[in-house]
Parts: C-alpha cells; structure tokens; sequence
C-alpha cells in the first residue's frame, strides 16, 4: 500500500489508500464515518441487507493499527449509525474488539449520528468536536466559514467519478480545502457518498486499490503553465 504525504498546518500526515490519515509524529490514525451497525438498522426494518459490516469495519481497521503500530486512534463522527442501545450485538461486538486494543487511546468525536452513546461511554474518550490537537483542530463537519486553524473531518462520505471508454468508475477521496482543511471519506461500508467535481479551491485525492491518486495535480500544472504563457 503506497500513502500520500500531505502537509497541514505544521504537520505531515500520510493519506492512506484504505481511507484514513496516519500522523507518524504521534503514531496516530485517524477515520471518520464507520456507521458500525447501519446495516442492522436496515435489518431490523425489514430491508434484506447482508451481515457482517460492522466485522468487516473493524478487522480493516484491526489491520491498519497492526500495520502501523499505532498509540492512538481517532474517530472524526458518526462512529456509530444509530443508538446503540438498540443493538445488542454491536455492543458486544466492539467491546470485544476495544479489547484486542485496550493499549491504544481511543478518542471518538461526537457527530451527528453518535447519540445516546452511554453504553459505549467506557469504550472511548467522548469528544465535542474542535477540539485542537498539535494546531488541528479535530472536526466532524467541515466548517462552512473560513477559519483560522487547519482541520481535519469527515461527514461528506466524498466519492469522485473517473471516467474512461465509456465507462464510470466511483472511488473515496479525500479532499483538501484550500490549504486549511482535510476531508476524509467514509471508512464504513453502506455509506454512500456525496460527488466532488474539481474546483479551484479544493484538492481531490482517490483512494485506488493499494494507492492514493492526487487527480487534480497536473490538471493545476497545467493550468499553471497556460498562466505562464499568456504573461509572455
């Protein structure tokens, strides 16, 4: 698996190909958008949806702490899709994974999704989103105003379309807005995701089998050396 380095504010993170951010200064890993037990809400509803999302979320993630020995993980919102209470099998679930990983801090910030989460109140450090760590600030929902603080957050689930003899292919990405923030894209399956098309402020990184693609690079090398050209 090959990552792509990415520098916000003073730090170097690593954007990995399975859709998450290792931060090698603090050997931390972070992941937005797991929406562990969604496909037992559209189970328990009556829709025919397969078992085993929530393993499959957590051995991926198992395997990224393994790979790169990582303290600490963070969790950027919507850890779970709806209360826990509800599924007592999730529960069971991850606090039997929380405990092949009882040495590494666990923090999960609180998105939109992650209510009534008292049943998991021991599982992870609970945190309202802005809270700052080494100048990010750590987020759910991008700002939707200019801030000062470099971010990181997730809430998008943003997918690109790459198209190609005919054919549409749909990957994750991360985005970059501006030079202040990062969005990352969803880590759960059943998540869906929301399109971003190329614009002048922001940057979109594909997660492509074992690598993370930088699609609008040469597009803006490109557009660079038009500028260049009509100043002569």
């Amino acid at each position: 698996m090959t990552p792509l380095s990415l520098t916000l504010g003073d730090q170097t993170l690593a954007l990995l190909p399975e859709g998450a951010v290792f931060w090698p200064a603090r050997q931390t890993l972070l992941v937005a958008d797991l929406h562990l037990g969604k496909a037992g809400v559209f189970r328990r509803a009556g829709v025919a949806v397969p078992e085993g999302d929530t393993e499959q979320s957590l051995a991926r993630l198992s395997a990224l702490i393994h790979r790169h020995a990582v303290k600490r993980l963070i969790l950027l919102g919507d850890s779970v899709h709806a209360r826990p209470g509800d599924d007592p099998a999730l529960i069971a679930n991850l606090q039997s994974w929380r405990q092949r990983h009882a040495r590494c801090v666990m923090t999960a910030i609180i998105g939109n999704h992650d209510r009534e989460i008292a049943p998991l109140a021991e599982l992870f450090e609970w945190q309202i989103e802005g809270e700052t760590e080494g100048g990010l600030s750590l987020r759910h929902h991008p700002p939707d105003h200019a801030v000062d603080t470099p971010w990181l957050a997730g809430h998008w689930h943003p997918v690109v379309y790459l198209h190609g003899g005919g054919d549409r292919l749909r990957l994750p990405a991360f985005i970059q807005a501006g030079h202040a923030g990062l969005v990352l894209p969803a880590f759960g399956g059943l998540t869906g995701g929301l399109p971003i098309d190329r614009a002048p402020d922001r940057r979109r990184y594909a997660c492509a089998g074992d690598q993370v693609i930088d699609l609008d690079r040469q597009k803006k090398a490109d557009a660079e050396v038009g500028q260049e050209e009509e100043r002569q």
